[in-house]
């Protein structure tokens, strides 16, 4: 029997609902309503304040209270000592992905049109923090003690991508679009998983996360695919 406090399916499932409900209204509601009327600096700074509240805080408390249901605890997923070389693999490949998807769509290495060096403060330094604590360090975390990697992997990569969706319908983008970029992020959401469990280290997803998004934001074609 499962000890009082422990992580189960049902908890993961409350967390998981309540967080997705948060965020929507956050994307929905609370960005047309207020973050929009902010400019610059200032919009990316409160808007990174709220994702930090909503996203990492949560994940450190749910990671540190049920560290006996985590494969990799909290210390450990910060201070481990990944394989370099296997580590570098990775985040070449995060990199190596928008930049192959702007020389296939024919646009060559040139800068985005719409490239605005001050989204990078939510779209890099945060989101990669952010998102990887609750989808890597938290929920594929738990669930990879509970059920077989490939599945772990398989509900974490649905779930990343949904919390996606939000944004995607506010920004207004066809279904096809929408549907085109799911895959997109699913598939880069399982090279992220991956490489978290055979590093055993957040920061290689992290920094993974960080660059997909950077040359994506500079030089992508891909209108939803970056990771924010």
């Amino acid at each position: 029997m499962n000890k009082k406090g422990n992580l189960t399916y049902g908890k993961i499932a409350i967390y998981m609902v309540v967080f997705f409900l948060v965020w929507s209204v956050r994307e929905l509601v609370i960005r047309p309503v207020f973050l929009n009327q902010l400019d610059g600096i200032m919009f990316q700074v409160v808007e990174s304040a709220i994702k930090i509240v909503i996203w990492t805080v949560p994940a450190v408390l749910l990671i540190k209270h049920f560290k006996a249901d985590m494969l990799i605890s909290l210390k450990e997923m910060f201070t481990n000592q990944p394989p370099w070389l296997m580590a570098f693999g990775y985040i070449a490949l995060a990199g190596a992905i928008p930049l192959v998807n702007g020389l296939l769509m024919g646009d060559g290495l040139q800068i985005r049109a719409d490239f605005d060096p001050v989204r990078l403060i939510g779209a890099v330094l945060i989101v990669g923090i952010t998102e990887e604590l609750i989808f890597r360090g938290f929920l594929l975390n738990g669930l990879l003690k509970k059920m077989k990697m490939e599945f772990a992997i398989a509900i974490d990569a649905v779930l990343f991508t949904l919390i996606h969706y939000p944004v995607w319908i506010y920004r207004g983008f066809d279904l096809t679009t929408i549907l085109t970029s799911s895959i997109s992020v699913a598939i880069l959401s399982v090279l992220f998983a991956h490489s978290f469990i055979k590093t055993k280290s957040i920061w290689v997803p992290i920094i993974m996360h960080m660059i997909y998004n950077l040359l994506l934001a500079m030089f992508g074609t891909c209108q939803l695919c970056t990771l924010y």
